[in-house]
C-alpha cells in the first residue's frame, strides 16, 4: 500500500527520498494518518514542487566544470582576457570617478556629476565585460555592447539622481 502512494509522487521527488521514505514507512504501524499524510504531501509535491535534482548528485560533468563554475570563469578566457577586463573595471571607474569629481569642482554638487560618481563602476564593468562575457561575439558587437550598455547605465543613473535632485 505504501509503495503505490509512493509512486503519487514526482519521478524527481522519488529518486531523491523515496528510499528514505520506504525505511521509514517500513518502521511505522499503517494507519489512517500515514496515509492522509502521503497523499496529501503527493497533492503538495505535485502542485507545489520544491527545488529538486532532476537526477541524482553526481559528477557527470566532470571535476573542471565544477570547478570552473565555482570559480565564474567562462570557457575560452585567458589570463589576459581577464587583465585587461580588470583594467577596463578599474581605469574606467578611475576616469568617471575623476571626471565626475572635476564636475563638481568646477560647477558645483549637481546631478549630472553625481551621476557619473554612481555609475562609474556599474558602467566599468560593463565596458570590462567586453573581455569576457562578450568575447565569443565579433569586435564591432562586443564594442556596441559594452559601451552602449555603459552609457545606458551612465544615462539612467544620471536620469534618477537628476529625478532625485527634484524631490
Amino acid at each position: 500500500m505504501t509503495l503505490v502512494l509512493i509512486r503519487l509522487y514526482p519521478r524527481a521527488w522519488r529518486q531523491r527520498y523515496g528510499e528514505e521514505m520506504r525505511e521509514m514507512l517500513a518502521a511505522q504501524k499503517p494507519s489512517l494518518r500515514t496515509v492522509t499524510d502521503l497523499v496529501a504531501g503527493a497533492i503538495d509535491a505535485r502542485f507545489n514542487p520544491q527545488s529538486t535534482p532532476a537526477a541524482p548528485a553526481g559528477r557527470k560533468e566532470g571535476v573542471r566544470t565544477m570547478v570552473r563554475s565555482m570559480r565564474c570563469a567562462p570557457e575560452g578566457i585567458s589570463k589576459q582576457d581577464q587583465w585587461r577586463s580588470m583594467a577596463w573595471m578599474l581605469g574606467g571607474a578611475a576616469g568617471l570617478t575623476l571626471f565626475g569629481l572635476t564636475l563638481t569642482l568646477l560647477i558645483g554638487p549637481n546631478a549630472l556629476s553625481e551621476g557619473l560618481l554612481y555609475s562609474a563602476f556599474p558602467a566599468s564593468m560593463m565596458l570590462g565585460s567586453e573581455c569576457t562575457y562578450l568575447k565569443r561575439y565579433s569586435q564591432a558587437a562586443r564594442r556596441v555592447m559594452s559601451i552602449g550598455g555603459a552609457v545606458l547605465i551612465i544615462l539612467v543613473v544620471w536620469a534618477a539622481t537628476a529625478i532625485a535632485y527634484r524631490l
